[in-house]
């Protein structure tokens, strides 16, 4: 149990965790290593399945740091941080998935950052990883050290733009927990695919202070890693780029209903760019799929093929256009698959 008496910590980590018996304890130890400043770690055990629970009490029952907040029922990403954070004793919540960890040094800095500037809210840049070889991959973010207030408009145009490097819907930030007691800071929780980037945007739009620092500190594991090629054995959550272009339009709808009035980003601008992030994610949507059933990896497939009954269908479209090539197709009249809506 959390002792109440005990002075609040600066940081608390926050870290759902769904059937991650293996990685767990890495993540956790990460945090558990920062230096500089006080902290305690919030495992969410998801109502998993594996053996998440029985490595999240072991690690509690050594550090008093770590503190248990376990689900009854699954509630998903969003849900579990919404849970972890409100548990939390910390001035501010820090974000981690069980497959991820923290370099040496990331909090202190990113709380340094975040006082230094008044922020709400702080995050980095990704240090990709391929869990599978357990080694960063060659291929890097560029880290140039500079720091940037998010706008709505910087954040869209990260989802949306077919140059941008990295979507910030990926980014793990560092937020005060006040914000989460006022309301101002939770995850949507029935918007179980994409939470994050639409949590993200509903902050900014509201005004708060979101800040990005051009330095790599929190290991990300990629879904394939560089190194090995595999499919990450750590990403347990399936794939479903429908359900967050459904999300998005849903999103769409609220903005045009609230008429947010955003400087410098007018709203037909607003659901312009949130209209062209749901038509990527259904492009992303189909190459998830081919992908999948191309390199053989059978239950991320399969998982694809349930989570949405124009699923099959589209593959049986696919698969056509590539046997017959886009000139047959063109002669026998057919046309190529397109995005179902």
């Amino acid at each position: 149990m959390t002792d109440t008496s005990a002075p609040a910590p600066d940081i608390s980590v926050v870290l759902p965790a769904y059937n991650t018996e293996r990685y767990l304890e890495r993540a956790v130890r990460s945090a558990l290593d920062q230096q500089g400043v006080a902290l305690e770690v919030v495992i969410v055990d998801d109502a998993s399945s594996d053996g998440t629970a029985a490595v999240a009490a072991r690690l509690a029952a050594e550090d008093p740091r770590v503190t248990l907040a376990p689900n009854p029922v699954n509630r998903g990403c969003g849900g579990s941080r919404n849970a972890g954070a409100l548990a939390a004793r910390g001035r501010w919540i820090a974000l981690l998935d069980a497959d991820d960890a923290f370099a040496p040094g990331r909090l202190r800095r990113l709380l340094d950052i975040a006082e230094r500037e008044d922020l709400d809210a702080v995050a980095d840049l990704l240090l990709l990883y391929d869990l599978t070889a357990q080694e960063l991959g060659d291929t890097q973010l560029e880290a140039d050290g500079r720091f940037e207030v998010l706008t709505p408009r910087s954040l869209l145009d990260s989802a949306v733009n077919p140059d941008a490097k990295l979507n910030y819907g990926l980014l793990k930030p560092l937020y005060r927990r006040e914000l989460v007691v006022q309301g101002r800071w939770l995850y949507p929780e029935h918007a179980r695919h994409g939470a994050d980037f639409l949590g993200f945007l509903d902050t900014l739009v509201a005004g708060l202070r979101y800040g990005l620092l051009h330095e790599a500190h929190y290991v990300f594991s990629t879904r394939i890693g560089e190194k090995s090629g595999a499919w990450s054995s750590g990403s347990v959550t399936p794939v479903n780029y429908r359900a967050i272009a459904a999300n998005t339009h849903e999103w769409i709808e609220k903005y045009r209903r609230e008429a947010p009035d955003i400087p410098g980003l007018p709203l037909e601008e607003l659901l312009a760019m949130l209209e062209t992030r749901a038509e990527a994610c259904l492009k992303m949507n189909r190459n998830y799929g081919w992908r999948t059933f191309w390199t053989r990896a059978w239950p991320r497939h399969l998982a694809w093929l349930r989570s949405d009954p124009r699923n099959p269908p589209l593959l049986a479209r696919m698969a056509v256009e590539r046997l017959l090539g886009g000139r047959w197709l063109h002669r026998f009249g057919l046309r190529r698959p397109e995005a179902p809506r």
